[in-house]
This record gives C-alpha cells, sequence and structure tokens, in this order.
C-alpha cells in the first residue's frame, strides 16, 4: 500500500447557513458544473468525544448493550472505545456495574451488567425506563458457541420488557464470537437464532420487524462496521449530511463516500448508494493507517488557528481503488473511495471537500 500525505494549515472557504436552515455549499462537478446548494439543518452544539466513564444519568441518544455474562459485549465496546487489541480482551473482568461511552452526536453507549435470568449471582432485568425514548436503540450479544437456549430465554424477556415500553426500540442482535466457525456452521446459527426469536415474537404478539442481526467477531473487522449500521437511526441530522455526501459523490465521481469518527473507525454517515463490506473493510485500515502517518508528521507542523492539523491523505489499493481522507474536525474525516483516474483530479476533490467539510461542522459542530 502507498501512502502519501500532506498537512497543511486552516480550512477552505465556504457559505454558512442560512437563516432557513439551507446551505448553498458550492461545490463544482467533473465537467464544471456548480451545485446550486444542498439542504441543511441548523442545530445546536451537539458533538462530544470522550474517554468511557462511569454515568448513572442515561443520555437522550443512548444504545443499550445488555446480553448474557461473558457474551463478549465489554470486550466489544473496549476494542472500539478504548482501542484495546482484541487479545487484550479475553481476560477481562465481567462487568459490575454500568459504563458509558460517549461519541459523536451526543450518543451514549451503556454497557449493562450480564442478565441472565436462571442464576442467582448475575443481574437481572435493568429499571423498564432505561428503554424508553425515541432515541434509544437496543444490543443484545449472544455467544454463537455459548449456551443458546439460556441466551435466547435472557433475549425473549429483555425484548418483551423493552417493547412493553417502547414498541418501536430497534433491536439489533449481535451473534458473537464466530470467527472460528465455518461460514456453513456460521449460517446455520445465524438462520435458527432468527427463526427462533421471530416465533417466539409472533406468539407473544411483538414488533419483529423492529429486530436485526448481526455476525460479530472482534478478530474480523466487522463489529465497527455493525456498529455503524447500529447508531445510524440516532445521528442527528442524519437525512442532511447524507444529501450533502450524496452531492460529494456525484460531483466529484466517487464510488463512495464515508463520514468517520475516526478515534472507533464507526461511520455516522454513508452516501445512499450500497455499502460493499469489502470496501468498508479497506476503508477501516486506511484509517488505521493514517493514525500512524498522523502520529509520526503531527510534530512537524503546526496547528491552525483552530489548534488542529488538517491531514489529507490519499492511498492506493488493490484492483485500481484509491482512497481519499479529508479531515472534517478534530473527530471526524471523509473518507472518498473511487478509481485510480477520479481520485488523480485532486484539485476538485480538495475544493468540495473544502466545500462539504464546512458544512458539516455547521450541522454537527465540534
Amino acid at each position: 500500500m502507498n501512502v502519501r500525505e500532506e498537512n497543511e494549515l486552516g480550512y477552505g472557504n465556504g457559505s454558512a447557513l442560512n437563516g432557513n436552515g439551507s446551505s448553498s455549499i458550492g461545490m463544482y462537478g467533473q465537467d464544471g458544473a456548480g451545485d446550486a446548494g444542498l439542504i441543511g439543518q441548523n442545530g445546536s452544539p451537539i458533538y462530544e468525544s470522550s474517554q468511557g466513564k462511569q454515568s448513572q444519568q442515561l443520555a437522550d441518544r443512548r444504545v443499550l448493550f445488555m446480553g448474557p455474562p461473558r457474551s463478549g459485549k465489554t470486550s466489544i465496546l473496549s476494542m472500539i472505545f478504548e482501542d484495546m487489541m482484541a487479545y487484550d480482551t479475553l481476560g477481562m473482568m465481567p462487568t459490575q456495574q454500568q459504563v458509558a461511552y460517549q461519541m459523536v452526536g451526543g450518543i451514549t453507549f451503556y454497557d449493562f451488567p450480564g442478565i441472565d435470568y436462571y442464576s442467582e449471582t448475575h443481574s437481572t432485568m435493568p429499571d423498564t425506563a432505561v428503554f424508553e425514548g425515541e432515541h434509544t436503540s437496543l444490543v443484545f450479544v449472544i455467544d454463537s458457541q455459548g449456551d443458546l437456549q439460556t441466551a435466547l430465554a435472557t433475549l425473549h424477556g429483555v425484548i418483551r420488557t423493552a417493547q412493553s415500553v417502547n414498541p418501536q426500540i430497534p433491536i439489533n442482535v449481535f451473534i458473537n464470537k464466530v470467527d472460528s466457525l465455518s461460514e456453513e456452521l456460521k449460517h446455520d446459527i445465524h438462520h435458527d437464532i432468527q427463526q427462533n426469536v421471530w416465533k417466539t415474537m409472533r406468539y407473544d404478539n411483538l414488533n419483529s420487524s423492529m429486530v436485526q442481526f448481526f455476525l460479530t467477531s472482534i478478530f474480523e473487522g466487522v463489529v465497527n462496521e455493525a456498529m455503524s449500521r447500529v447508531i445510524q437511526s440516532l445521528v442527528p441530522h442524519r437525512s442532511s449530511l447524507q444529501t450533502i455526501l450524496d452531492s460529494l459523490c456525484s460531483k466529484s465521481g466517487l464510488d463512495k463516500v464515508f463520514l468517520f469518527d475516526v478515534a472507533t473507525r464507526v461511520y455516522v454517515a454513508v452516501d445512499s448508494s450500497p455499502t460493499d463490506p469489502q470496501i468498508y473493510k479497506f476503508a477501516c485500515q486506511t484509517l488505521e493507517a493514517m493514525d500512524y502517518v498522523g502520529e509520526l508528521c503531527q510534530e512537524y507542523v503546526q496547528p491552525n488557528e483552530e489548534g488542529m492539523v488538517k491531514q489529507k491523505v490519499t492511498f492506493d489499493l488493490e484492483g485500481g481503488i484509491r482512497v481519499f481522507i479529508y479531515q472534517v474536525n478534530t473527530y471526524l474525516s471523509l473518507l472518498c473511495v473511487g478509481n485510480t483516474q477520479v481520485i488523480r483530479q485532486k484539485s476538485l476533490l480538495e475544493f468540495n471537500g473544502s466545500k462539504v467539510a464546512k458544512a458539516i461542522r455547521q450541522i454537527l459542530p465540534s
């Protein structure tokens, strides 16, 4: 992989949001045509990124991480938010109290102690109030190689409780620790769990349309993509962000554009075209490499007036694919994927990137 990184001071000029919430970004297309303007939304300061911390108050936008003891939920969160290596999480002690992790858009992830209905020594169901709110999402982690009967019984109890107070709560089932399983066995376990959950929910007259399933493993890099999909319904001004990224794609001739939270490698917005898992894998690897390069270069470049060094990075990947990264602020970066010919039009990408970055900073201020 060839890497070329450039650093420069300051941001490109861009238009401000109008009082009615519209934003004329002023991008140019490959044919030189300008952009008539994109629709944005003016919001109050909502961006926060911090280390994991304990908290008893629930945030408005929240993801509840639950599951049986030793299902791997704490390992997932520690790897994403505390940047732990996968193998370093294997000997972690079970979670004894609620822990919170905050990220972009004011979204907070809560790690709850393990739930086991059949054990007197482990925690039972949290207070029903945690499931309330239109911006609440539930993740239930199951050990694919553990006691599935007990895990499913616990999951059914959690779903019944959650939907009794919030029928529209999104429920995301992480079928975890699948790294050592064959593709056939992964498919069988996924199918059996899915059918079991849907059958039980139909019997209890519950809304099964709110449930989706993910095969996850901390060793295969698929957890970040699952987390990205979980938070999509919680990101503020999601439709406006997607409109901006769609326009950047069309004007610059790109195949795919992500808006990443760099620290967690979780994307908070993406254009509307289908996402190829392989492209997402490339994107995460690129961000990881950018972190290493940035650490090497930062001591040689002075930060701008906003206290940050703006990074623009181009990566060459196999198959004629190029990745262009444009930093939005300290926490967010645009990651653009296209063919080699498109990414070579660097001046166009930098111009459009500066306009889009300014619009995003106005929608998700730091």
